[in-house]
């Protein structure tokens, strides 16, 4: 593909270092082709950044933009260099796609799909120098003395901030103050303010997404432990049933005993009392005899 889904201005983000301030920059990407393209921010420091939209769709020969803002440094760099980057991922969409329908795996690079990446570097400009450009911009002042040429020299600034994937997968190198200081690759970025410390802590990459799961995690936390609970209650109650049932086992077993003893003194009593019924008997027929025969 010769022609680049996005164009992307500026080419770097400047942020105004000043301590204990925050700090904003927007980035506008247009597209210029005949078809939908969907776009997604990633950075190598998302603990430091915060994107809205960080994904989204951008309709034919359309322009939209993301902003993203750095957070409060205590203490600003005493150099003004910053080695954190920018990679804007794009990739063609059909046309009913939405930003809700955008997921990672959107991006990944697997069945020859056309992915392209372009990065983006990040200049610190200290205070002083920001409002020496915009007065020149109020002044209009143009030329190869004015301010801007002076601030680009402060600055270090590079002409070219952007590598290209083309479908070979060969990636050019980023320019030198581009390069992360950690040696790792862009991540994805939080759309939204950081949570309280409890959850904060556990968010990786600053993503909402991650802070969603997060939060159904400790849900589920909340519900396991409901449940251990009930848990306990229920062993316990089974305790109790299999204590009640030794002792009605045993009590059953005791009145057994009692029944089969005294069962045995009744036969007793019986094999005792029936002589001397059966000679009552006799002595009744022979009297009833002998007054016959008389």
């Amino acid at each position: 593909m010769d022609m680049r889904l996005l164009e992307i201005h500026p080419q770097e983000l400047k942020f105004i270092c000043e301590p204990n301030k925050h700090s904003l920059c927007s980035i506008q990407l247009t597209n210029n082709m005949l078809e939908h393209v969907a776009f997604k921010v990633k950075t190598t420091s998302p603990d430091k950044y915060f994107v809205r939209p960080k994904v989204g769709i951008i309709e034919p020969n359309s322009t939209r933009e993301f902003t993203v803002r750095m957070q409060a440094q205590k203490l600003a760099l005493p150099d003004m260099l910053c080695k954190d980057r920018f990679l804007i991922q794009s990739t063609v969409v059909p046309a009913d796609t939405t930003d809700e329908d955008i997921t990672s795996s959107l991006f990944a690079k697997d069945g020859g799909k056309y992915i392209e990446e372009q990065k983006l570097g990040v200049t610190l400009v200290s205070p002083s120098i920001s409002q020496a450009l915009k007065e020149e911009e109020a002044l209009g002042v143009t030329g190869p003395n004015n301010l801007s040429t002076a601030v680009e020299e402060i600055v270090d600034q590079e002409p070219s901030h952007e590598s290209h994937v083309m479908s070979n997968g060969v990636d050019s190198l980023p320019p030198k103050h581009m390069v992360p200081g950690n040696g790792t690759d862009p991540r994805d970025v939080g759309e939204e303010e950081p949570e309280p410390a409890s959850l904060a802590n556990d968010v990786i990459d600053g993503d909402l997404e991650n802070l969603e799961i997060i939060k159904d995690l400790e849900e589920l936390k909340l519900k396991l432990s409901e449940l251990e609970l009930k848990l306990c209650e229920a062993q316990n109650a089974i305790s109790k049933l299999k204590e009640e049932k030794q002792i009605s086992i045993q009590e059953n077993k005791f009145l057994q005993e009692n029944f089969s003893e005294l069962r045995k003194t009744e036969l007793k009593r019986v094999q005792v009392g029936f002589p001397v019924l059966y000679l009552y008997m006799v002595a009744l027929v022979c009297t009833f005899l002998g007054r016959l025969l008389r």
